[in-house]
């Protein structure tokens, strides 16, 4: 019977690994497109500078999206923002943006942060956004 507990703990581990998904990358691997990046500048125009300011700088009452926000969420799974994102922004609006223009904000956030362009898009859903991470970046604006 103490046999089997070593080999029951290593199933429970693995059930576990399998459970959770794995960062597979990370923002400064090229997570998003150049297009991806123009789109979501055009939805953060209309739905969120009003709130965050046009350069991102953000305001008294509402934080900035460049510098301290990337090393608040340095090291999470980019689903993390997603997830977000889609319950809480924009504020007049929770939850109104679709999962595409969730995705197209995230992009052009990463690339206001000089997180590099890459030639896939962003995914616009949460389970995959989860294997990937965000990275401490330096602002590009």
């Amino acid at each position: 019977m103490m046999g089997r507990k070593p080999l029951g703990w290593a199933l429970a581990a693995l059930v576990l690994a399998a459970a959770s998904p794995a960062i597979s990358r990370g923002s400064s691997d090229g997570i998003y497109t150049p297009a991806q990046a123009d789109q979501g500048a055009r939805v953060y125009a209309m739905k969120c500078a009003m709130c965050h300011g046009a350069a991102l700088e953000g305001t008294v009452e509402t934080p900035g999206l460049v510098g301290k926000f990337v090393a608040n969420w340095a090291g999470r799974p980019v689903g993390n923002l997603f997830s977000y994102l889609g319950r809480a922004m924009p504020q007049n609006a929770p939850g109104s943006l679709t999962p595409e223009e969730n995705a197209q904000v995230i992009a052009f956030i990463l690339r206001a942060n000089g997180a590099p362009e890459g030639n896939r898009l962003l995914p616009a859903d949460g389970a995959a956004l989860e294997r990937l991470s965000l990275d401490a970046v330096q602002p590009a604006i």
